[in-house]
């Protein structure tokens, strides 16, 4: 995936939730502060509260935006 689709839905005003989806783990992003793109943009870091995940932007397979005002409760973020 590019890393460009992830930029367009950190920086989409109003945002929207997404979830990036790598290897069949999903993980929901429900703040653009959650987010940090490297420099050199290879490299994500998503702060999901209890866990923190690093990961090249290579494995991410699929960017789903979520409906506006979905509880992020019910969406597991393995």
């Amino acid at each position: 995936m590019k890393v460009a689709k992830v930029e367009a839905a950190l920086h989409a005003s109003p945002f929207r939730p997404f979830e990036l989806r790598l290897n069949g783990e999903a993980i929901v992003v429900c703040h653009p502060e959650q987010v940090l793109l490297a420099e050199n943009k290879t490299t994500v870091v998503v702060d999901v509260g209890d866990r923190i995940h690093i990961f090249n932007t290579n494995y991410i397979t699929k960017l789903t935006l979520l409906r506006r005002g979905r509880d992020s409760s019910s969406i597991k973020a393995a």
